[in-house]
């Protein structure tokens, strides 16, 4: 008897090792690849409102910013992206708080489209530099493990750990470096990217992504926690921790406010997202 519970207790520790068994790296971003281009459309139109508090650190006394804004991705050209309309600055009312991109996005057009850039650009100066809203987008990280970007990285697998109850693994990614190069994140300061994407191995989905970027003249560290919206059945940005520091003065890199040189101007700032909402928005509709 006592040899019977020792056999069934040995077997069932091999099958608790099977279970949590590292996954092999080109089944983990063949899953990845294909869960992100999903991603891409069943999220393009989730609108979310975001909780920023951003911190000039270079100031002698720094004084948080908050910024409220409707937050909603889109995808398109292959990509999603964040565009961000903000109503509150600071607990004032910059406008009346209505869902103007989902609102102008509902019948997509090139006329429609261009309403909502000239949003997004209406309160960009609040968010004090440019490395803020160029690399705040909460799934900005998603593209470096999409299918037609993966020969432009090298990746390995990076640990593992449990998010949302589910145990996860980290792919990590880094773009290939070589002289004059124009990477992923084609930003005036043509930044090279690494990170982790931390996905369940069994579908690919993303619980957690950590961006790094840095150039000659800006550094930024993202991580974006996703959480499940049961209502949604989707996992949606819940919480994100971002820095910045633009190092000196370049194309895009100043202050916003002033236009002044800054030789090391930093940022930190604490996203949180609520009220998810999913209204579907398919830019491909958009009319010549």
């Amino acid at each position: 008897m006592v040899r019977m519970v020792l056999v069934a207790a040995l077997a069932a520790g091999t099958l608790a090792q099977a279970s949590v068994q590292e996954p092999a790296l080109p089944d983990a971003l063949g899953k990845a690849a294909e869960y992100v281009a999903q991603y891409r459309l069943k999220a393009s139109g989730l609108a979310v409102e975001e909780q920023l508090l951003l911190s000039d650190l270079a100031t002698l006394r720094p004084v948080p910013r908050r910024l409220a804004s409707d937050l909603v991705l889109v995808n398109i050209q292959e990509r999603l992206m964040g565009l961000r309309d903000p109503f509150s600055i600071d607990t004032k009312a910059t406008r009346e708080h209505q869902p103007r991109i989902v609102k102008a996005l509902g019948e997509p057009t090139r006329a429609a489209w261009q309403q909502v850039q000239a949003f997004t650009k209406e309160g960009a100066y609040h968010f004090l530099a440019n490395v803020v809203l160029w690399y705040g987008d909460p799934v900005l990280a998603l593209q470096f493990v999409e299918t037609q970007h993966q020969k432009r990285m090298t990746y390995k697998i990076e640990g593992k750990k449990k998010i949302n109850g589910v145990e996860v693994y980290a792919i990590g990614f880094k773009e290939t470096r070589e002289e004059k190069k124009i990477y992923l994140i084609d930003t005036p300061d043509n930044p090279n990217a690494s990170g982790r994407i931390w996905i369940d191995p069994a579908t690919g989905a993303v619980h957690q992504t950590e961006l790094w970027l840095q150039s000659d003249t800006a550094v930024a560290r993202v991580t974006v926690l996703f959480a499940p919206d049961t209502k949604l059945n989707l996992l949606v940005p819940r919480e994100s921790t971002q820095s910045f520091e633009a190092r000196e003065r370049g194309t895009g890199i100043t202050n916003m406010g002033s236009g002044g040189a800054t030789s090391s101007a930093k940022y930190e700032s604490n996203a949180k997202y609520t009220n998810a909402q999913l209204t579907p928005i398919d830019l491909s509709k958009i009319t010549k």
